[in-house]
């Protein structure tokens, strides 16, 4: 057999090279027939009488060649596909090179997602449960960052702290749990074991993968509870692209972005960024900007602290045949100033506080595709994060300030993680076997005044991989392992069994038992934090928190004429073992050991149905929660229920659209960490949250205006039975949000004249 098909490709070869009047070559490109961007891996067949039928895959910037086929003096039949886009057919007249247009797909359509797969996939064929929030959602919601986006999903919750900004549970476990990804490269800089969500603005997002369970095999530490998958936007058109997006709200928030792409050849180029800007606000003052006097320093405090961001964010790509290669950067300045309360007797001066983060990250990527389905992803990634706290006393009679010199009054921390990721993964259409592996190396630096001897570093180089088994064209089995070396603690093995069935052609059950594993951070191994009033040390003995998790989901999908009706149920249980908790040893010393045990269990369900113009879905949860302080009381297990629902109606014609989403979140235990040591236990009342949001296109679709209202039952501070944030432990409420407002979004697109 081989050496037929060698004979046969030296032959095709030397008909190539002598006979070139006999022979021609083919070049093609696949662009979205709306947007005009360029279609990556489609597949494409070449067909023509007496020959044999050839194929191929486009490459990342939607071009393929056929380099040697038979004359184009006999008809030549072209055959190009692609996820999420109808199958085109058509002839050839030439050899081109021709604009190929797909169209999209407007009922039934199936997102491609990449986030834990061998290659890209469908959501419903991918053996995980996937839900993605496209570029088109962050729209409709008018989102600006992804706690926006987030605000209306199911077994995801908010909190917000007014410093360390929003932060995020997920299957009733913390943010510290939930991993976050940047295209596959993770997210540094946790801050009370949070990522602040209002740090990852949208701009230049093409959607959010959301899974959740443990990814803890492809993915490593801190994907017990899920991970979520940011994926950026690529150039796509080979005209230049210009779009500019500006954002108001009433209340002093002004956003202005931009985006602008270019192609060439086999190169692509996008750049885009913006500022963020909001003015603070408390409940105490007018929504409304007001003119009138007001007495002196009476308003400088906020419950909502000013907040101003600039970022930046350069795409560039290059792509062959068979590979890809891409670097990306990424910037951000982060500053949220804190002033106090004037102080008595004469209220003349006060402390103000100013917050500065500065992320920096760089990444190499590398992508290949060899022959059908396999597959190559890389990249090489350094990130930098750094957060300065500075503390002032002003006079507020001159506007002067000085820096004091109180003990963490001034603190400077900063984190460099240098991480190297290789997979290959082989997953042919028609193969029963497919199979991963991969290595995955991480080394992280971590300096400041509060970690012992002022800087230390963590190692953590792992390998892993997995096969997924056609064990019949219904049912799949997908086991995995990953197996890691860590320079600080030892680390797990984790392994991971997950389950597709396909009941029927609209009916698919899935299963998964998987362990997780969340490291110790270096904070809590190498904390030194030591004065008058605390003595806190972390414990470099610490063992990494275990997981073990298991879930059930059953999903309808089902097209019929013009809708395509959807329904989901989904059970799960989570128990984490070894979970790291603040413990006094004796007086006021403490430190950070591995006791503590956390049961989370719940379900959803959830329907909706999608016809074009009319798009309805609804859906209720609940999840119960067991932990450390309720298990040493021997408490009950406490139980949060959730319900949603979103409607959204488009005129396409008319360039016209309305949406309104609702979220109902039930009562919830509370914690709060009073002076960095004394952990406390309460609940948050329930609470509504609604948005209605309505766009019209204008210009062609060059202009989009969007405009709505945030917030319509004008939630502010929840009741509680303490505080729920470090730094907000009156006892009495919670910040959640700041009210009722309205906003406009005006957007601008220069959009290139259509080719073909």
């Amino acid at each position: 057999m081989c050496a037929h098909l060698f004979r046969s490709s030296l032959l095709v070869a030397f008909w190539c090279v002598w006979a070139p009047g006999a022979f021609a070559q083919i070049s093609l490109v696949v662009r979205d027939d709306v947007t005009g961007d360029a279609v990556p891996y489609a597949h494409v067949t070449l067909d023509q009488a007496g020959a044999t039928p050839l194929g191929a895959a486009t490459n990342g910037v939607g071009s393929v060649d056929f380099p040697c086929v038979p004359s184009l003096d006999r008809p030549a039949r072209i055959r190009v596909s692609f996820i999420g886009y109808e199958t085109l057919e058509d002839t050839l007249t030439g050899p081109g090179p021709r604009v190929v247009r797909l169209q999209r797909k407007t009922i039934g359509l199936g997102e491609a997602v990449v986030t834990g797969q061998y290659g890209p996939n469908t959501a419903e064929a991918a053996v995980h449960r996937v839900r993605v929030l496209d570029a088109a959602t962050f729209q409709r919601m008018a989102a600006n960052n992804l706690g926006d986006a987030l605000r209306n999903e199911l077994n995801i919750r908010l909190a917000q702290d007014n410093v360390l900004g929003s932060s995020l549970s997920m299957q009733g476990m913390g943010g510290q749990n939930v991993k976050i990804l940047v295209d596959g490269i993770p997210v540094i800089g946790r801050q009370d074991g949070n990522i602040d969500l209002g740090q990852l603005d949208l701009t230049g997002i093409d959607r959010a993968e959301i899974v959740e369970g443990p990814l803890s095999v492809s993915y490593g530490t801190n994907a017990l509870a899920g991970t979520i998958n940011l994926i950026t936007r690529k150039a796509g058109r080979v005209e230049p692209s210009f779009h500019v997006s500006t954002y108001a709200e009433h209340i002093g928030r002004f956003n202005v972005n931009f985006s602008a792409s270019r192609s060439w050849r086999k190169h692509s180029v996008l750049l885009s960024g913006g500022r963020n800007y909001f003015g603070g606000w408390d409940p105490g003052q007018a929504n409304d900007p007001g003119f009138s006097p007001e007495l002196a320093d009476t308003n400088r405090y906020q419950q909502w602290k000013p907040r101003e961001q600039y970022f930046g964010r350069l795409n560039y790509r290059w792509s062959g045949q068979r590979w890809t290669f891409g670097y990306k950067g990424e910037v951000m300045h982060d500053m949220i100033l804190s002033r106090g309360m004037p102080r008595p007797p004469y209220n003349e001066t006060a402390f103000d506080e100013r917050y500065i983060t500065l992320r920096l990250d760089n990444a190499l990527t590398a992508q290949a595709r060899f022959g059908t389905g396999k597959f190559f992803n890389g990249f090489v990634a350094h990130n930098r994060y750094r957060r300065i706290r500075n503390t002032w006393f002003t006079d507020l009679t001159t506007l002067d300030g000085v820096l004091t010199d109180a003990t963490g009054a001034q603190d400077t921390s900063r984190f460099d993680l240098t991480n190297f990721r290789a997979v290959l993964s082989s997953a042919p259409d028609s193969a029963r076997l497919s199979w991963e592996c991969g290595l995955d190396l991480a080394h992280e630096t971590g300096r400041g005044q509060r970690i012992d001897e002022g800087r230390k570093t963590i190692g953590d180089y792992a390998a892993f991989g997995s096969l997924e088994y056609e064990v019949s064209d219904r049912l799949i089995l997908r086991p995995g392992l990953r197996y890691g070396y860590n320079t600080r603690y030892s680390a797990p093995v984790i392994p991971s069994v997950n389950m597709r069935w396909r009941l029927g052609d609209a009916l698919t059950l899935r299963a998964s038992y998987a362990a997780g594993f969340r490291a110790p951070s270096l904070k809590e191994l190498y904390f030194f934090f030591v004065d008058v009033n605390h003595d806190i040390t972390g414990n470099p003995d610490l063992q990494a928190e275990r997981s073990r998790h298991a879930s059930l989901a059953l999903a309808f999908r089902k097209s019929v004429e013009h809708n395509t009706w959807t329904s989901e149920m989904n059970l799960f249980y989570n128990h984490v073992r070894d979970q790291i908790t603040l413990a006094q040893l004796e007086g006021m010393h403490w430190t950070y050991v591995n006791l503590s045990e956390l049961r989370t269990a719940g379900g959803s369900i959830g329907a909706g149905r999608n016809n074009g113009p009319w798009n309805l879905s609804a859906g209720g949860a609940v999840t119960a929660r067991l932990d450390a302080v309720a298990m040493e009381r021997n408490g009950p297990w406490s139980w949060t229920p959730e319900f949603r629902g979103s409607l959204t109606r488009q005129w396409r014609e008319q360039g016209f659209t309305a949406s309104l989403f609702w979220k109902y979140t039930g009562e919830q235990v509370n914690y709060a960490l009073v002076d960095d040591v004394d952990l406390v236990r309460g609940t948050i009342a329930p609470y509504h949250m609604a948005d209605v949001t309505m766009s019209k296109r204008l210009c062609a679709d060059r202009i989009t205006l969007t405009a709505g209202c945030k917030d319509l039952f004008d939630v502010q501070n929840l009741n509680a039975s303490l505080a729920g944030g470090v730094h907000n432990v009156d006892g009495t409420s919670v910040p959640m949000s700041t009210g009722r407002t309205v906003f406009l979004r005006v957007e601008f697109e220069l959009k290139p004249k259509r080719e073909g």
